[in-house]
């Protein structure tokens, strides 16, 4: 019995570390179900994607939580610095640049079926970058993009 709780916590101290190491491959996706927050992210990268900016707004601002476009200020700041921005970079997310697919490095419930926080891998960072999703009250509770990298 001692040996086994031995070999227990010998395993634990060496798995627990390991869950978040590089070592292990993150989960690519390529084909997410509607409405999950993983297709949301793949919504979001698809629609950076696009050449010209309207086009690219317009597809992504469906997507984004009533708390971004509730307010014309806080929708053209989303717009101009944090949209802008991830246009720019959203190659880091796509191992192929000519699809959103990503790998997804983590998920982080902040507030369990609320909120969360999913970790893309970064092609130029060792830190995975988060997209924050929420629930929606005014899209009926529907996952809905808060922000991204």
């Amino acid at each position: 019995m001692k040996r086994s709780l031995i070999l227990l916590f010998a395993f634990l101290s060496i798995a627990i570390p390991l869950a978040g190491c590089k070592l292990l491959p993150a989960p690519t996706i390529d084909n997410p179900t509607d409405g999950t927050p993983e297709f949301l992210i793949y919504k979001a990268i698809e629609a950076a994607q696009i050449p010209d900016m309207e086009e690219s707004w317009k597809a992504l601002r469906p997507y984004l939580h009533s708390s971004v476009t509730a307010l014309r200020t806080s929708e053209d700041n989303f717009l101009n610095m944090n949209f802008a921005a991830f246009r720019r970079k959203v190659r880091l997310f796509t191992p192929d640049d000519a699809k959103p697919v990503y790998k997804l490095a983590r998920t982080q419930e902040d507030q369990p079926d609320k909120e969360h926080r999913l970790f893309i891998v970064n092609e130029g960072s060792d830190m995975p970058s988060p997209f924050r999703i929420a629930r929606d009250p005014a899209a009926n509770n529907e996952w809905r993009v808060k922000n991204i990298p």
